[in-house]
């Protein structure tokens, strides 16, 4: 069952690349195994008229129709490739404009933890390294550094954006289940770096929203 609606899209991205490769991979073996059996070797087997012969010019096989076909089945697989990588690429990057109230979350990176901070001036000792999100709601993250070049992700989700000091990146997506997912950090940043993990969790929109308004800072 998908988790969110990033797994969704690179998981039918992955699943068209792999239908093609193993599509592909059955018909080049399959002419591999015919064209050997048809032109093995045999006691009555000759040159061809177009053999190559040291010193001589070789004939023009003139087999236009053998390239032509080549490059229309070769468009054919590579086309859908790359309109489902831009399609599933520009949809994760294109974040929704409008999102409830609680789902645009700022990500600040540290050495060596991650600060959520939501809009309502939640308190950071109830924040650090724990990201609270309502299932079923579209939830935007701006994601910044405080020191150096970080990574964050959540397995899981197969999301992930660079934290970059001075620079803000934003990703979002749509939980579809309530639970706990990791969050880590994928790029090197000190002797610390293993210990910089957090945890996602997804809650039911009642006990999401009651625990967001009762951390408010008045």
């Amino acid at each position: 069952m998908a988790v969110s609606s990033t797994q969704v899209q690179f998981d039918s991205l992955f699943g068209l690349f792999t239908y093609l490769a193993v599509a592909v991979g059955i018909v080049v073996f399959s002419l591999l195994i015919y064209f050997i059996v048809k032109y093995r070797e045999r006691p009555s087997s000759r040159q061809p008229d177009d053999t190559p012969i040291l010193g001589k010019m070789p004939i023009s096989r003139g087999h236009a129709r053998s390239v032509v076909l080549t490059l229309s089945l070769s468009t054919l697989i590579i086309v859908p490739l790359i309109v489902g990588s831009f399609g599933a690429i520009d949809n994760i990057l294109t974040p929704p404009q409008h999102v409830c109230q609680g789902c645009a979350i700022e990500v600040t990176a540290h050495q060596f933890y991650f600060q959520f901070t939501y809009d309502n001036g939640t308190k950071p000792y109830h924040t650090r390294d724990i990201l609270r999100v309502p299932v079923g709601e579209n939830v935007r993250l701006s994601v910044t550094s405080e020191d150096v070049f970080h990574d964050f992700g959540i397995i899981g989700y197969n999301i992930k954006t660079d934290a970059i000091p001075g620079r803000t990146n934003t990703i979002w997506f749509y939980p579809e289940t309530t639970g706990n997912f990791t969050i880590q950090c994928f790029e090197f940043c000190g002797v610390g770096h293993y210990t910089m993990k957090g945890t996602l969790m997804v809650m039911s929109q009642a006990a999401y929203f009651s625990w967001y308004n009762s951390t408010v800072v008045h």
